[in-house]
């Protein structure tokens, strides 16, 4: 089973459009596919301002280990990417995730994005996420692209990532409050990030 592995950047205000521009035109070039498969590229546009979702496939934990390890050997890496985001960032995260629904394409036009990570209640989080999967909230199940347990940065989670057509749709989607009702005993707490691709991003 493949590893996924999403890395959150939050970036300084005044950093932001300079890390996009380092991720696009140095980053994205240098890693190519030999360091892991970049799957998609966001940056948050309401909930997580000026945080960056990035995520990545490797063959397994091995692999990543050995893929972090061959880029810190780079001089470009080291030296033109490495040295000047650093000082952009204010926190970085990174969640090493299992797939309980694969992530698949969108099925048509996509507005938005949304990332959805969920803390689940100790021992809990691969029930909230099989639920998810077997019974997707939104009003049109499409929506749902994925959704991952973590287990290792923080455990206890779920994460989610769906594509809606326009807000208007998801603002109007009820799914989740019943879904909240009905398995919230199993839920600690909810945090959404709505989020667009950036052009480098494969998923757009």
């Amino acid at each position: 089973m493949p590893l996924d592995e999403l890395r959150i950047y939050t970036v300084t205000p005044q950093g932001l459009e300079e890390y996009l521009r380092l991720a696009q035109d140095v980053a994205v070039p240098i890693r190519g596919d030999a360091y892991g498969s970049l799957l998609g590229f966001w940056t948050g546009e309401i909930g997580s301002v000026c945080r960056v979702f990035n995520l990545w496939r490797h063959t397994d934990l091995a692999t990543r280990q050995q893929a972090r390890a061959g880029l810190d050997r780079l001089d470009a890496w080291r030296n033109d990417y490495v040295a000047c985001v650093h000082p952009l960032m204010d926190e970085q995260e990174i969640r090493f995730m299992s797939p309980v629904a694969p992530l698949r394409p969108p099925a048509g036009e996509v507005s938005a994005y949304e990332f959805r990570l969920i803390r689940t209640k100790v021992g809990k989080a691969a029930e909230i996420a099989a639920r998810l999967r077997d019974e997707p909230p939104d009003d049109d199940p499409a929506m749902s692209l994925a959704v991952w347990t973590t287990f290792a940065g923080r455990l206890n989670e779920v994460v989610q990532l769906s594509a809606y057509p326009d807000l208007d749709r998801r603002i109007r989607s009820g799914g989740w409050r019943d879904f909240y009702n009905r398995h919230g005993a199993s839920i600690a707490r909810t945090e959404s990030s709505l989020v667009a691709a950036c052009p480098h991003s494969p998923l757009r």
